[in-house]
C-alpha cells in the first residue's frame, strides 16, 4: 500500500468504469497505514472489498477469478512481479508504462499500456478483448522456472566459453 503503487487511482478508475473493486494489499507500515486512511479509505464505496495481508493461496485465488488487475503504478519499478503473477493466473494487466510493465504487457494482447487515468478507464471495455489463454502462455513463455533456468544455463556457458578464459583450479569440494 503505497502512493507509488496507485491504488487510490485503480479505485477511480474501477468507479468511473463502474466495475467492482477489490483491493489486495499489505498495510504493515505506519506510512502504508496513513496512505490508506487518508487517500484510499475516502475513495471506497460500501461495494469495494480490502483484503490485506491474504495468504498466498487466496491471492492467487482472488487474482485468477478477477477480470484484470488494474496497477497504475507511477514510479519505474524494475520487475513488476504482481503483472507477472496476473499473467500467470490468465489474467489481463493494465498499467502504466512505467518501469518494466512495457516488458511484461504485450499492449492489446495480454492487456494495456495505458497513458493517464482516462485512457486506463476506456481499457476497461475492452478487457474482454483479451484472451486469457495468451495471458497465461506469455507467462509461461517469459517467466516459468524452466524457461529462466534454461536462460540462466545459457549466459553461462557464453561466459565459460569466452575466449581467453581460463579454467578456474578446482578446490577439491567440487566447486571451482
Amino acid at each position: 500500500m503505497s502512493p507509488d503503487k496507485g491504488v487510490h487511482r485503480a479505485v477511480r478508475v474501477a468507479r468511473r468504469a463502474a466495475w467492482p473493486l477489490v483491493i489486495s494489499a499489505r498495510i504493515g507500515e505506519p506510512a502504508e497505514r496513513a496512505y490508506f486512511d487518508q487517500q484510499v479509505r475516502p475513495l471506497l464505496g460500501p461495494d469495494d472489498d480490502l483484503l490485506a495481508d491474504q495468504p498466498l493461496a487466496a491471492r492467487v485465488d482472488l487474482m485468477g477469478h478477477a477480470a484484470a488487475l488494474v496497477n497504475p503504478i507511477t514510479w519505474p519499478e524494475p520487475f513488476g512481479l504482481v503483472m507477472a503473477e496476473a499473467l500467470a493466473t490468465a489474467t489481463p494487466a493494465l498499467a502504466f508504462p512505467h518501469g518494466a510493465a512495457p516488458e511484461i504487457i504485450d499492449h492489446g494482447r495480454t492487456g494495456y499500456l495505458c497513458h493517464g487515468e482516462d485512457e486506463m478507464t476506456a481499457a476497461i471495455a475492452r478487457v474482454p478483448q483479451i484472451s486469457r489463454r495468451h495471458c497465461r502462455a506469455a507467462a509461461e513463455q517469459r517467466f516459468s522456472q524452466a524457461r529462466m533456468a534454461a536462460d540462466y544455463d545459457r549466459l553461462y556457458r557464453a561466459i565459460l566459453e569466452r575466449p581467453g578464459r581460463t579454467a578456474p583450479e578446482r578446490t577439491g569440494t567440487g566447486a571451482p
